[in-house]
């Protein structure tokens, strides 16, 4: 888990820029210059100094820390040692209420306006201590919102949104590829669905059914592989749902329909990104995304691209972009942003004499958050391979066989992701429940009736992949104990989380605090979206642009806050939450905490959704 933490030296009461050399073995990794103002740090590795963490030099970190400068000449050294550190010369410490790596303008001001603002990284944090990022799982419900009780079963691949009062589930269906297509389910609160009977697919005959893309349904005669739908805000009115799929009849390479409801499909942009199927195949399987970005002003899209050699994945996420829903290009072209295979590594296959990869991605779910400003979340599916390094698969070869769960990753830009601890976030049920072998995020959250809660949901199944694959794969399975049990082998599930609540920055009970850049702000309150639990505590400072406290508004003269579990908790100071009086001038927030959780933080002028 990353600390966030800052400080400076001192020597006989005295402050010093430090010099740092900073050394591993022999090399030397870097070092904080004197003979200027400050001594700045040009990347982090956290380090321990008299039990407390600094921030120290690394070249692969990516925030940095300031210690400031004062004692002409002083100078001292410190050994990295895998993260502990010694000071010789100096005892290490953060001064309460000191601009710590944030003197007056060094920072330009942040126009925030009343946007929300999520705690996703540094970017409001020039001086910090005694903080880390917690990752967050939510709450399996264990409901069953879609059970494959229909003739064909449930697949992998689904979505959902909320268009006014309405929530909508798009999920694939069929039993093989050829067979497969897109169903679709309506639901008033998102806890309960109904799946109408629509009857749109003609070569289900007088048989009853809800699919709406596929075997007829939409104009597309065979299967659909993958599905993805998003709400176009440049489109017109019959054309405001579009959806991303690549159908069997297209050569799987990838199409969008289009849709006044939700409901009647008809294909509206051709091969939007495309791939040689005789180079390379699977490129663009499973589930691909693309939405309009608003903070671009462009269309962006999120697929799969293979990376590793003929006959084998390699699974990635590729980015393109491009300023009409038209053709993004072809997928070999498009960006990798994201992979699992280097985090993992690899292990021998004394099967296939060769190394390969141990896990990669399987779907991306790659959204911008639209409740809050320049966040972007991703979902990655984590595909773990079996292979011939497993002892019970060292015999003979399974093919394309494993787990997978879900993990966390988030974005200022939808480029460069914090993956954080890479724990699961959405983690594989005990044995004998229904997503103990797969689980497979449906794309995109939707938030709860009150506003106070997110949903997402899943697809789970206790079916590991490869299973059903060929007679060889399934006996190795069987023996192995990982054959599915008959009942529930693929559900639709609910999980629920926070409001702004993926990821929130952590004080433990010895405390923690951090110093905003400057802001602009338009509003007359200040809310937080918080966790104090029983024994938590957060005030907040409000300071002008020099750093100086604003009367009234100083640590002294700030409400503890205590007790409270809340998405929208208004800030006070003796009692006051009026703030209008400073709107629109240069701020910074000073943040205490301690044994608390900060989600996100808003400026209003009425209470949020």
């Amino acid at each position: 888990m990353p600390i966030l933490s800052s400080g400076f030296a001192k020597a006989n009461g005295v402050q010093g820029a430090i010099l740092l050399s900073v050394l591993l073995g022999a090399p030397l990794l870097g070092q904080i210059r004197t003979g200027g103002p400050d001594g700045v740090v040009t990347g982090t590795q956290q380090a321990v100094v008299s039990g407390t963490p600094v921030i120290v030099s690394h070249p692969e970190a990516s925030m940095a820390g300031v210690f400031p400068a004062g004692g002409e000449g002083f100078r001292t050294r410190a050994r990295l040692g895998l993260g502990s550190c010694s000071l010789t010369e100096a005892t290490a410490g953060f001064k309460r209420g000191s601009r710590t790596g944030s003197e007056p303008n060094e920072h330009p001001v942040r126009e925030i306006a009343d946007r929300r603002q999520l705690m996703i990284d540094d970017r409001f944090m020039v001086s910090h201590r005694g903080l880390q990022w917690r990752v967050h799982a939510p709450r399996k419900t264990g409901e069953i919102v879609i059970r494959g009780d229909y003739p064909w079963d449930l697949g992998g691949y689904a979505s959902v949104l909320k268009d006014g009062d309405l929530y909508h589930l798009w999920y694939t269906v069929g039993s093989n590829l050829g067979e497969s297509a897109i169903a679709y389910a309506r639901s008033r609160d998102g806890i309960h669905w109904e799946r109408p009977s629509l009857n749109l697919a003609p070569s289900r005959g007088a048989q009853p059914n809800n699919i709406v893309l596929g075997l007829g349904a939409g104009g597309v005669r065979g299967g659909v592989h993958g599905c993805m739908v998003f709400m176009d805000p440049k489109a017109p009115g019959e054309e405001r749902f579009r959806l991303v799929a690549n159908p069997e009849e297209f050569n799987r390479q990838l199409q969008i329909f289009s849709s006044p409801d939700g409901v009647h499909w008809k294909h509206t942009h051709r091969d939007v990104i495309t791939f040689a199927t005789d180079r390379k195949p699977h490129h663009l399987d499973s589930q691909n995304v693309i939405f309009f970005d608003d903070r671009l002003g462009r269309y962006v899209a999120y697929v799969r691209r293979n990376l590793r050699e003929f006959n084998a994945q390699g699974r990635s996420v590729a980015r393109g972009e491009a300023p009409e829903l038209k053709h993004f290009g072809d997928v070999l072209d498009l960006a990798v942003v994201f992979r699992f295979d280097d985090k993992y590594g690899r292990h021998f296959d004394p099967l296939r004499n060769a190394e390969v990869a141990l896990a990669d991605v399987y779907t991306n779910g790659v959204f911008k958050y639209p409740w809050a400003e320049d966040v972007y979340f991703m979902f990655p599916t984590l595909y773990y391979h079996y292979g011939g390094y497993h002892w019970e698969f060292n015999k003979e070869p399974i093919i394309n066989a494993g787990v997978l769960d879900t993990r966390f990753a988030a974005s200022r830009d939808g480029i460069q992701w914090t993956i954080y601890d890479n724990e699961p976030f959405i983690r594989l049920g005990m044995k004998g429940d229904f997503d103990s072998r797969r689980i497979y995020p449906v794309y995109g959250m939707v938030p709860s009736l009150d506003g106070r809660e997110m949903f997402m949901y899943y697809m789970g199944t206790n079916e590991t992949h490869g299973w059903g694959r060929d007679d060889r794969n399934s006996r190795l399975l069987t023996a192995a104990g990982l054959d599915p049990s008959p009942e529930n082998r693929r559900v639709i599930s609910r999980v629920v989380l926070r409001r702004d609540g993926p990821v929130s920055v952590h004080a433990s009970r010895s405390g923690g605090e951090f110093l905003t850049p400057p802001l602009r702000f338009q509003g007359n309150q200040l809310v937080l979206n918080l966790d104090t639990s029983a024994a938590g505590e957060v005030q907040v400072e409000i300071q002008d642009e020099q750093g100086r406290p604003i009367p009234g508004f100083g640590l002294a003269d700030a409400d503890i806050i205590h007790s409270t579990n809340d998405i929208n908790r208004v800030v006070s100071w003796k009692g006051i939450t009026d703030i209008g009086q400073i709107s629109g001038r240069v701020i910074r927030l000073r943040v205490v905490m301690r044994e608390a959780d900060l989600y996100a933080f808003q400026f209003r002028h009425r209470p949020a959704f």
